[in-house]
């Protein structure tokens, strides 16, 4: 019966999220410190068999933060070195989606973009980010594995950049860099190297385990 259990728990958790990766980042490497919002602490993704979680937390929080998620990943067949806002960013890896949301207000707050080679086109309107924890400065986003491409393995390459309400805002802080990204509201912003999030496929986790117990089985 044990192994039974054993089993079935392995099962189960094919489908439900794994543990966190963190990203963390350096604090007051903005070019005016004083804008503790955006400031990155650090990035947290997870995922399950359906979604990829991203939680990111800044120093401080005013809801008239910007966030935007740069993803290039590795199933995609189209990339580009432009973002869905047309905001001012130099990236240093072409990507295939991107994610712009606000936090001003409570739901239809997040945009996920996806490219097809010749423009940006949003995926099923406008969704929703959580913002059950701003209290501790914490935003998190939900982004559909079918969405990316995603649904067995592959990798993100992804960099996460805090900017404001104008159009032409750069992103005022990246998660790729320990060092200011823009020298001032005027001028584009530059990201490091983007950061690497890898997905097994759903249910890996599982048939090994199964595999591991018809040997324990045979053994016996």
């Amino acid at each position: 019966m044990k192994s039974v259990f054993f089993a079935a728990a392995l099962v189960a958790a094919s489908g439900v999220a794994q543990a966190a990766t963190i990203y963390n980042d350096a604090e007051n490497d903005l070019f005016d410190n004083g804008f503790s919002n955006l400031d990155i602490k650090s990035v947290s993704m997870s995922h399950d068999a359906n979604n990829v979680y991203l939680s990111v937390e800044t120093r401080g929080y005013q809801n008239w933060t910007k966030y935007m998620i740069y993803m290039n990943v590795s199933t995609a067949s189209d990339y580009t070195g432009t973002n869905a806002w047309n905001r001012p960013a130099n990236l240093t890896t072409n990507i295939s989606h991107y994610v712009g949301s606000w936090v001003d207000q409570p739901n239809t707050n997040q945009q996920n973009w996806a490219w097809d080679g010749f423009s940006w086109n949003m995926d099923g309107g406008t969704t929703n980010n959580d913002q059950s924890q701003t209290g501790a400065n914490i935003v998190t986003f939900t982004i559909s594995r079918s969405f990316l491409g995603l649904m067995g393995n592959g990798v993100i390459l992804f960099d996460v950049g805090t900017s404001g309400g104008g159009g032409n805002d750069p992103a005022v802080d990246c998660l790729s860099r320990n060092t200011p990204s823009t020298p001032g509201w005027g001028d584009p912003s530059t990201s490091g190297n983007f950061l690497a999030y890898t997905i097994p496929a759903p249910g890996s986790l599982a048939l090994v385990g199964l595999a591991g117990l018809a040997a324990g089985r045979r053994r016996r």
